[in-house]
């Protein structure tokens, strides 16, 4: 008996390291890649320069700095170069030429307006429909209605609401199962905001509203999130990053405790200012199942249509853990929104 208290204890305690450093790393990556666009001054050492070597200022230049018609474009290339020594040379910021700086802003209000930008404080109103084909023999219809409301400028409030429809011949009596489920609510502040460069920060939370007990999780849900934007301009795209924790709060004491960790990565390419592609790969931790993981592969590509409507379909294959929740063996997702502006 003793000696199965301490194998049990030392099973916690490798799973409780295993969260820390799972949740420790993609922390630190999020901190470094917030901090990577920042240049701070202090990381500079002084730059000497000569008495008498700098030129005398002309009329019109001191009149410039003064009334501040400068733009802020003009203004990075003129300013020296600096660069965030603290960080690793892979995650430090790549100084953008002007015309890759306007490269970025103009992908970045395209992005915005295809809803594909997950820092972007931008209204939709977006109907998708999601068929997932499950390991022996399951499969689930989604359809979900979102609705996302800018306000104050940089904060943005989401709702989603889900309809499943799933069947599994595996289950004798209960094979199939149809109705609403958890409703999902999250709202954020964007933090950061630049052409090449964003970071937006919120919280989750999900209610048990489900019809039935095998369409949700019968749990208060609620945890971080965070999502990050990044300029590639030799690919002429950006790289969005999504991270996001969440832990039960309370609800159904006979139901399992969710633990989950999701992150994801996608490169978002505009074609031709009317066409979209995306790749993106998703990433699972289920903490309350052995930290049992599972990544899925997604390709979307869409079309914007006048009215600033927009419409897509995004198919994809599950590469391990087919089994989790969340995860599936293939899928496939179309979908429309209507993208509006701040209130």
């Amino acid at each position: 008996m003793q000696n199965t208290a301490i194998t049990r204890s030392q099973s916690g305690l490798r799973k409780r390291y295993l969260r820390l450093v799972a949740v420790g790393f993609a922390g630190t990556l999020s901190l470094f890649a917030w901090l990577g666009p920042l240049h701070p001054v202090c990381a500079q050492p002084p730059v000497a320069k000569d008495e008498g070597s700098e030129p005398a200022a002309q009329p019109g230049e001191a009149e410039q700095d003064v009334t501040g018609t400068q733009s802020e474009t003009e203004r990075q290339t003129n300013e020296p170069a600096r660069e965030p020594r603290f960080l690793p040379p892979v995650l430090r910021p790549k100084v953008l030429t002007p015309e890759e700086l306007d490269e970025a802003e103009r992908l970045k209000k395209l992005s915005a307006k295809f809803g594909t930008d997950p820092t972007a404080i931008v209204g939709r109103v977006q109907l998708s429909s999601q068929y997932a084909d499950l390991p022996q023999g399951g499969k689930v219809i989604e359809n979900v209605a979102r609705v996302d409301l800018p306000f104050k400028g940089n904060w943005l409030f989401r709702l989603d609401l889900p309809f499943l429809r799933w069947a599994d011949p595996n289950r004798p009596g209960a094979g199939s199962m149809q109705g609403m489920g958890d409703l999902v609510a999250t709202a954020g502040w964007r933090v950061y905001n630049t052409p090449e460069y964003a970071f937006f920060v919120g919280a989750t939370s999900t209610f048990p509203t489900a019809a039935e007990d095998g369409l949700g999780t019968g749990k208060y849900n609620l945890g971080p999130l965070i999502a990050t934007a990044r300029f590639l301009p030799r690919w002429e795209s950006f790289l969005f990053g999504v991270f996001q924790h969440l832990i039960s709060v309370g609800g159904d004491p006979s139901r399992r405790d969710i633990e989950l960790t999701r992150a994801s990565a996608q490169i978002n390419t505009i074609w031709a200012e009317r066409w979209w592609t995306t790749v993106q790969g998703v990433g699972q931790i289920n903490w309350q199942r052995s930290a049992k993981s599972s990544m899925t592969l997604e390709f979307e590509a869409g079309r914007s249509l006048p009215g600033r409507w927009g419409v897509y379909v995004r198919p994809g294959i599950g590469l391990w853990g087919r089994t989790e929740p969340g995860a599936y063996i293939w899928n496939i997702e179309i979908g429309i929104r209507r993208m509006f502006g701040s209130l």
